[in-house]
């Protein structure tokens, strides 16, 4: 915009409209996907407590007198495990009611979070924007290389920079609106909800949306629905989970790959640190370091090489 549009003049009012067009694109979606997870979340909550209202109601006279008679004459002793079937579904339902009204108590409660980290990032965003190219030229000024060296040090860490922000993020994001979509043409319940834990999980390597999309296609097939289960797990392994292959290559060059391990570490360590944000940060600022030392190895066996 600086250079294009105002020919490089009116530095802060083009820092101003980028960080301006930036925002809207983050916060908008960022609304309505947090007021669908809220819909949801409700919605999902009054489903539980339905189920647990059943599991409370169960009788297991009931349940005996659907049975052959061959079967409740035997020794087996059906009234005693039925029981104990019917306690542990009370105790699952219970479980399950619980952590998603403390799911839905933690969004409401981190959403003041998000709101301060999103202005701390806003600010961060203009001035970076306005003056990054001073910090980036500084930076090369200080960088103790020669100029060949330098411009490939900084073209390495633009492409780890590429790499994870585009080839992770964007690919995680595909593969959860993929997820959703699928989780939604089965019938399952909370689409946008279950989509957002995809994406988290798409993040994390060798975990990824199927250990979402899986147990959704179980239940369907439990539940007797068993060619939208097949539907769910072939869309799950086929398509969702491939996508990967398709699209990350797409962003991130042979010189920029960035090891799986690292990747979750980073995510652990940065959901540690930082919440939600962390999902992002965590494996950018691990990949950068171990990229420079790799630019340290590299630069110092050339050097001794020359000596």
């Amino acid at each position: 915009v600086h250079g294009k549009v105002f020919g490089g003049k009116w530095r802060n009012l083009a820092a101003g409209i980028t960080t301006a067009a930036v925002i809207v694109m983050i916060v908008l979606p960022a609304v309505l996907v947090g007021t669908l997870l809220a819909r949801e979340g409700i919605r999902l909550y009054g489903e539980v407590v339905e189920l647990l209202s059943r599991f409370d109601g169960y009788d297991v006279s009931a349940v005996l007198n659907l049975l052959p008679d061959w079967l409740v004459r035997s020794d087996i002793p059906l009234e005693e495990h039925l029981s104990m079937i019917g306690d542990v579904l009370k105790q699952t339902g219970r479980w399950l009611a619980s952590q998603v009204a403390s799911f839905s108590r933690a969004f409401l409660g981190n959403a003041f979070q998000l709101v301060y980290q999103l202005i701390v990032i806003t600010v961060a965003t203009f001035f970076f924007l306005r003056d990054g190219h001073v910090l980036i030229e500084y930076i090369k000024d200080i960088t103790p290389l020669p100029k060949k060296e330098r411009e490939m040090l900084f073209e390495r860490g633009t492409n780890i920079l590429q790499a994870v922000i585009y080839g992770l993020t964007l690919t995680a994001g595909i593969q959860a609106v993929l997820g959703g979509l699928g989780w939604w043409g089965v019938g399952l319940t909370a689409p946008v909800l279950f989509g957002s834990i995809m994406f988290v999980f798409a993040l994390i390597p060798f975990i990824g949306t199927p250990m979402i999309l899986i147990p959704g296609a179980i239940y369907l097939a439990v539940t007797g629905q068993w060619k939208s289960a097949i539907f769910l797990a072939v869309w799950a392994l086929a398509v969702v989970a491939s996508i990967d292959n398709l699209i990350r290559p797409l962003f991130i060059s042979g010189g920029s790959k960035v090891h799986l391990l690292i990747v979750f570490v980073g995510v652990i360590g940065g959901l540690a640190a930082w919440g939600v944000l962390g999902l992002f940060f965590g494996p950018l600022l691990i990949s950068m370091f171990v990229f420079f030392l790799d630019s340290y190895r590299h630069l110092w066996f050339k050097f001794r090489t020359e000596d």
